[in-house]
């Protein structure tokens, strides 16, 4: 009898161990899922084309679980990086949205003006568009059909302040270098229309 009850005694002082072993085991594991790393935030919209300055960037602790390495950590240094992708305001900043490659960042600011007819009227600044020529009566006679003149290109500014007073609307756009001769010549030989690429 007393030998049954020192094996009872062994196997419940096991079983309170395991059921120890995992409680301690389940807060550390939780301890672990739930610390917080320090990661790079948007302090404004980062819109494709530009290059990310000191101050783009707020520090803040968020709990990434197992996508540390999708975002910039804080102990990295983005700056100096060009956007691809939009980055919203205060949204942290995913490692496939910046670039520091080279040809990525071979890309100028080139303003342009467009009539207002010939842009969306809700199109708003790091939007994706496409740009067509089109003939116009007012600088040639021999008007051909519509060209696409540059596809998927970025839009850094609007400004329509001209708009009101029946002037044109001015544009800033993310260009390669390769294209802005390509740009200001189909500019100087008719409209550009400006189309909003969906998806």
């Amino acid at each position: 009898m007393t030998r049954y009850k020192k094996r009872l005694q062994t196997r419940l002082i096991a079983a309170g161990a395991l059921v120890l072993a995992s409680f301690i085991s389940a807060f550390v594991l939780s301890s672990v899922a739930n610390q917080k790393s320090g990661v790079w935030t948007s302090s404004k919209t980062l819109v494709p084309g530009h290059y990310v300055l000191i101050e783009d960037l707020v520090q803040t602790q968020v709990v990434l679980g197992g996508s540390e390495s999708s975002y910039f950590r804080a102990g990295d240094d983005p700056t100096g990086y060009v956007v691809k992708r939009a980055v919203p305001q205060g949204e942290l900043i995913p490692r496939s949205s910046l670039s520091n490659s080279e040809n990525e960042m071979l890309t100028s600011a080139v303003p342009i003006s467009v009539h207002a007819s010939d842009l969306p009227g809700n199109v708003s600044s790091g939007e994706i568009v496409n740009l067509y020529q089109v003939g116009d009566s007012t600088i040639t006679q021999n008007l051909g059909p519509p060209t696409l003149i540059l596809s998927h290109v970025f839009l850094l500014s609007i400004d329509k302040k001209g708009e009101n007073l029946g002037g044109d609307i001015s544009l800033t756009i993310s260009v390669d270098h390769k294209e802005i001769l390509t740009l200001l010549e189909a500019t100087s030989q008719g409209r550009i229309v400006v189309v909003r690429v969906n998806g």
